[in-house]
């Protein structure tokens, strides 16, 4: 069972809330996640008080790392799944 939200100190909560406000950034070639458009994050950050922003940051950059990851392994298998069929095809 996942732990709740509620579980996790409050940088970690701040920067899982700051991952689902950020934009993200993909590469409209080869489709593959480029990670969070930060160019908005000073501005999250003092709009929503978060009190410690060197923390917060430091959990936001692995968050968004292994979201990262993950998301170019689904793109990375997709792709490989694309090339088999293709070959199938002729």
């Amino acid at each position: 069972m996942p732990p709740e939200m509620s579980s996790f100190p409050l940088e970690v909560q701040e920067a899982f809330f700051l991952h689902r406000m950020l934009s993200d950034r993909w590469d409209g070639m080869s489709g593959y996640y480029q990670g969070k458009d930060m160019t908005a994050l000073s501005t999250y950050i003092k709009v929503y008080e978060i009190t410690d922003p060197p923390q917060t940051l430091y959990f936001l950059k692995h968050i968004e790392h292994e979201h990262g990851n993950m998301l170019n392994d689904k793109v990375k298998k997709q792709h490989e799944a694309d090339k088999r069929k293709a070959k199938t095809r002729k």
